[in-house]
């Protein structure tokens, strides 16, 4: 009888001690004691705003950002808000002050996370790594840069984070931020010597299970800045220890919703926003009342359509005498001047200007047109986002009758300059780019003579051509 007894305390006991350490779900949502779960979590997501911190040229600022984030956030659900790369560089106000009034702005808004993009390495990554360097005198993001795959000789960068957690309606929300494979091609190479950009696909799947196993994370989201299906589908196949629960992109501009079915059946939300925020995304995931993750759909808005917040108005305000220098008159076109005819005009400025016999640029360094009536210094910033320096090297005959030949699809170059007119054993003096010079494509041209780097900028070079040649 007495064994019976104490078979049965033993039992008892054990009950007790599994209740203590394994809690089953709440029925009713109630996370074990922890906050009361909801029945959805919402992601709000931008990318590719190359700068437009207010509204110009018909493109919406962030005061329409922060005005749609307002109306969404007034029906009282918290949205986790990341900004997936390219967001600084593209603008007069923001080039001028290498992207602190956007970091400002996205901290006004309470951003959860930033992705590294491509073109944050236009002036140099070291202008936005101050931002995350603890030191609030030159300006301080209130949120991670996330870079899981960039390295600097074989290390990470130590002001990045690989991913975040963040705590939403009750849920854990792991976020892996990673920069497309191999896009430092599409930046000047001295802005990424040492650098490299690794096959994101394995890393997303390391931390997606770590963020399940370790951190329980009860949802996974891959941000990505770049577009690419090798990536989505990779990444939507994972086993069932890292799953990813939606993938947010960038790079392309464009708008796109679709989606991949997961090996579970779930449908993984992909989306991207157009540059310049003239898109903006949500994702809403819905869960079942035990916490389990059923689906998710996602959507675009337009900022313009919304009222602009006073905070944001407030900062860009603060900034009124920069702008103010931004709209400065430089010139007068009575056409349109569209990319090709823009590039024959900046080749030709510099030309004219360092007297050499031929200049180049290349097509993707030229950005937008400028409509006919008065330029201003902003529309050469938007027409020339990127500080490219100008170089003068000289080539042999040779030489640029190859580089002609072999790129001439690639490159802007003086309407005046005659090809067949190249004698193989002259030496010829051109005027080129820092993008040009450094480039692999092109850099096998230029090893024979030493370059002069000059000091000036082709944007520069090409608001004093305005000033001289379209005057008001």
């Amino acid at each position: 009888m007495r064994k019976k007894f104490l078979v049965v305390i033993l039992l008892l006991l054990l009950v007790f001690l599994s209740a203590c350490v394994i809690s089953p779900p709440d029925p009713n949502g109630n996370n074990n004691g922890g906050p009361p779960r909801a029945e959805a979590v919402y992601l709000f997501a931008i990318n590719d705003t190359h700068g437009a911190f207010y509204s110009e040229n018909n493109y919406p600022g962030l005061e329409n950002i922060a005005g749609l984030l307002g109306m969404l956030e007034a029906k009282g659900d918290k949205y986790i808000k990341i900004a997936v790369g390219d967001v600084f560089q593209g603008s007069y106000i923001s080039n001028i002050h290498h992207g602190l009034p956007m970091v400002k702005a996205l901290n006004l808004m309470e951003f959860d996370a930033f992705v590294i993009g491509n073109h944050e390495f236009d002036w140099g990554i070291d202008k936005i790594a101050v931002y995350k360097d603890g030191n609030p005198e030159n300006g301080e993001a209130d949120f991670p840069f996330l870079a899981a795959n960039i390295r600097y000789k074989g290390e990470k960068l130590p002001w990045t984070d690989d991913y975040l957690i963040v705590e939403s309606e009750g849920y854990k929300v792991g976020i892996i931020g990673v920069i497309g494979y191999g896009l430092e091609s599409s930046i000047a190479a001295d802005k990424v010597e040492g650098y490299e950009f690794l096959d994101p696909v394995p890393i997303v799947e390391n931390l997606a299970l770590k963020l399940r196993s370790e951190h329980l994370c009860d949802l996974v989201i891959a941000a990505t800045h770049n577009y690419s299906s090798y990536f989505n589908l990779n990444v939507t196949n994972f086993s069932e220890a890292s799953l990813v629960d939606a993938i947010v992109c960038a790079h392309t501009h464009q708008r796109i919703n679709e989606s991949e079915i997961r090996l579970d059946g779930y449908e993984v939300p992909i989306i991207q926003s157009n540059d310049k925020n003239q898109t903006a995304g949500e994702i809403i995931f819905k869960f079942n009342k035990s916490g389990k993750l059923l689906s998710a759909k996602a959507r675009h808005y337009y900022p313009d359509r919304y009222q602009a917040d006073s905070k944001v108005l407030a900062l860009i305000e603060s900034y009124a005498a920069d702008i103010a220098a931004g709209e400065r008159i430089i010139g007068y076109t009575v056409e349109k001047l569209y990319r090709d005819r823009l590039g024959l005009e900046i080749t030709k400025a510099m030309k004219n200007k360092y007297q050499v016999d031929v200049a180049f640029i290349n097509t993707g360094g030229v950005r937008e047109t400028l409509s006919p009536g008065p330029i201003t210094v902003k529309d050469v910033y938007q027409v020339f986002p990127f500080d490219n320096a100008v170089i003068l090297t000289d080539i042999s005959g040779s030489q640029l009758r190859s580089l002609y030949y072999n790129q001439r699809s690639y490159l802007y170059y003086n309407d005046d300059f005659d090809f067949d007119a190249i004698e193989s054993d002259t030496i010829y003096r051109i005027a080129i780019i820092d993008y040009i010079y450094y480039r692999s494509y092109y850099t096998m041209y230029f090893e024979e003579y030493e370059p002069e780097f000059t000091s000036n900028l082709m944007r520069d070079v090409f608001i004093e051509y305005l000033e001289e040649y379209y005057p008001l």
